[in-house]
């Protein structure tokens, strides 16, 4: 690099971070004043009240010396599309800083990094092709726009969650802005913003690293993700032909990880996806006894790593394909494992069981759908009886039978006993469940007729050692209202009559 472009990007570099130190500490002022502060409870690893708009300081102290180098030269593609990723990181910056200081639902956050993301793609800034495991490239066609918006929205979210610990995501920004600067072939405006942002970021980290006394908050987070999410996009197709889609998963892999986790785990316990755990990567390693600075240097090194990783790829010019990913995500699961981040493999069974009563349940529901059909249809008792028989032993109940609430009726007026299913003579007047499974699970309810009247009973048993009831609501409803309303038109008026 010739010495000239050196002296350009250091005095660069310096501006950004003499900005950043002089107005980061003017966004604590500002934060106490407007109630924009987090407080040292719950999940959080700090103490006392520190303030969180310290996103507004990065993002000022990056934003002057950038549009001061925009001002410089030619307008070319660059300056015009850069202005477009402004635009669009300037919308989720001030999402965030509504968070910061009113809180903004998980909801219309998202609305707005699609937004956001929707500009970027409209600004010409895409994902077009993806490097082929067998070489060359593929092209993506009309899958180009959900990619580059889902990419986008997955890195902004990334880099959110994994400021969690002091001085983290900046850290992180940093090594990622080092990652794609030394990525030959990379633009020399490009290269120049990157540059800018680790400036700002490391006059930040100067108030942020442990213990901190600001943090970016959900204004820096999501606006460093963002828009790094959107410049690797640039990155890849600036940057030399190996170099895809695949260097910035490298690059991102670390809050990529992490981010997969916390959506596993969520799923696999049943939690809402947004909701906030104490249970990241950091968090862990905290809990194993380490201090914040020892596991906030144990992640820069492995930042450090995934840089040096990028880097020997692309000097070596070696393919990159799902190959290479694959081995990336088999070591880090195992290291997440012998840290006890998760447990894997009952998490991949519980995913897979949840996967099967999810089918079984589109089957039932489909059953409970083609009993009513089918009764409604029904112009005889026996031919009720018929669809109902099937209905049972769809479900595999034991037995089931209907009392009618009429005295000239001889009851039972119906009675099924699967001949392979053991069957009980307990009878129940309200929902029962026994723990020997031996024993059948018990189940009776209301046949519900024209104005609510009520005509009688249904009783069905199942065996515990059996599948569970699945969707219990649907089938009940509509045993109930199905064989009320056939009884009301077809028996109950006749027998009245």
């Amino acid at each position: 690099m010739p010495t000239g472009l050196i002296y350009y990007f250091f005095s660069y570099f310096v501006v950004s971070v003499i900005l950043s130190l002089l107005v980061v500490p003017l966004m604590r002022t500002l934060s106490f004043k407007v109630g924009a502060v987090d407080r040292g409870k719950g999940r959080r690893v700090h103490k006392g009240v520190v303030p969180r708009l310290g996103g507004i300081g990065i993002f000022l102290a990056f934003l002057i010396p950038l549009a001061f180098s925009l001002t410089r030269g030619m307008w070319d593609e660059f300056h015009q599309k850069m202005v477009g990723i402004l635009i669009a990181s300037t919308v989720v910056m001030l999402i965030g800083v509504y968070d910061d200081i009113k809180g903004a639902s998980i909801r219309n956050k998202l609305i707005a990094e699609v937004m956001a993301a929707l500009i970027i793609y409209a600004w010409g800034i895409s994902i077009t092709a993806i490097s082929n495991p067998f070489g060359g490239s593929i092209s993506l066609g009309w899958l180009s726009l959900p990619l580059t918006v889902l990419w986008i929205i997955i890195v902004t979210n990334a880099i959110n969650l994994i400021d969690g610990l002091d001085g983290l995501a900046a850290g992180t920004g940093i090594f990622i802005c080092a990652a794609f600067f030394l990525l030959p072939g990379t633009d020399i405006h490009l290269q120049l913003t990157y540059v800018i942002l680790a400036g700002a970021l490391l006059g930040f980290l100067r108030y942020n690293f442990p213990p901190a006394s600001i943090f970016m908050g959900d204004s820096g987070s999501l606006f460093l993700g963002f828009f790094l999410g959107a410049t690797s996009v640039l990155s890849s197709r600036k940057a030399t032909a190996v170099v895809t889609i695949m260097i910035p998963i490298i690059a991102f892999s670390l809050p990529l990880m992490d981010m997969f986790f916390a959506v596993l785990r969520r799923y696999y316990r049943g939690l809402p996806l947004g909701e906030a755990d104490r249970e990241h990567i950091h968090h862990k390693l905290l809990d194993m006894g380490l201090s914040k600075r020892s596991v906030l240097f144990l992640l820069y090194a492995v930042n450090v790593c995934l840089l040096l990783l990028v880097l020997f790829i692309v000097m070596q010019q070696l393919r990159i394909d799902f190959l290479v990913i694959f081995f990336l995500v088999i070591l880090s699961i195992i290291g997440l494992r012998l840290l006890g981040y998760i447990e894997f493999l009952p998490t991949v069974k519980e995913m897979m069981k949840n996967y099967e009563i999810g089918r079984k349940r589109k089957y039932f529901n489909y059953v409970i759908r083609k009993f009513r059909r089918d009764a409604s249809r029904s112009t005889s008792l026996d031919e009720l009886w018929s669809h109902l028989n099937d209905l049972m032993k769809e479900y595999k109940f034991s037995s089931a039978e209907i009392n009618l609430n009429i005295p000239s009726i001889q009851n039972p007026v119906y009675a099924f006993t699967n001949n392979y299913i053991p069957s009980t003579e307990d009878s129940v007047d309200t929902p029962t469940t026994t723990h020997n499974s031996a024993s059948p699970m018990s189940l009776a309810f209301p046949i519900i007729g024209a104005n609510d009247a009520y005509l009688g009973d249904i009783r069905i048993s199942k065996q515990m050692d059996d599948e569970h009831f699945l969707c219990t609501a649907e089938m009940v409803r509509a045993l109930s209202e199905e064989v009320g309303q056939f009884l009301t038109k077809h028996f109950i008026d006749r027998t009245d009559a």
